[in-house]
């Protein structure tokens, strides 16, 4: 039996435009991030959804919603697909933080997986949290076809674990806003195929 899930990074915030770290931090779409979750809409409008989730904050929520109008469904928001928690890094640029901190960007990069930014979570702890959530998910819905809308570093996590990846490698995974990624899983969860990766066609348009 086949498992759809169309795997969604949100539009754009005010704090990406800013290149910020963004985090656990609920900051809402931009005007721009807004225009690209319609666009996104648009896009999946001819598609036969059961259920739209989303992470808890407000940009994901808000992305998920301009599709699930479409659908005339209620997303579903859940804890555990909500992006890392960069700690005290949170509202700074790349240069405030190697700047104000012992432990920058830099020392961080060279082992995420199980270090982590002050106050902060390591990509192992967030990998840990999503690929639950995101098998839950699948395992009520086995059998439909799912949109999941979170976060760059969720997506790029969660791709790694399922697709057997490094996950020290995942900044080499590139996810744009309101990108689309689908994956097919196959006999429950012990097959995934990743069909569809970073497609943003649907901004050109």
């Amino acid at each position: 039996m086949e498992t759809e899930v169309i795997l969604v990074r949100h539009g754009e915030t005010e704090w990406n435009r800013d290149f910020k770290f963004q985090g656990s931090q609920d900051v809402e779409l931009s005007a721009e991030g807004k225009e690209q979750g319609e666009k996104l809409a648009v896009r999946l409008a001819s598609e036969k959804i059961d259920k739209i989730y989303s992470s808890n904050l407000t940009r994901a929520y808000q992305t998920a919603n301009l599709v699930a109008e479409k659908h005339e469904l209620q997303v579903i928001q859940v804890d555990g697909l909500q992006e890392i928690n960069f700690g005290e890094w949170e509202g700074m640029t790349y240069q405030e933080i190697n700047e104000e901190f012992d432990f920058t960007v830099d020392q961080w990069m060279k082992d995420p997986v199980t270090k982590k930014p002050p106050a902060g979570e390591s990509l192992k702890q967030l990998e840990e949290r999503t690929i639950k959530a995101l098998k839950t998910i699948i395992k009520e819905e086995t059998g439909n076809k799912i949109v999941v809308v979170s976060h760059g570093g969720v997506i790029k996590t969660l791709l790694c674990n399922l697709l057997e990846m490094p996950l020290n490698k995942s900044w080499k995974l590139k996810q744009s806003n309101t990108a689309v990624n689908i994956l097919k899983f196959y006999e429950g969860q012990a097959s995934v195929i990743l069909e569809l990766f970073n497609c943003t066609a649907h901004l050109d348009e």
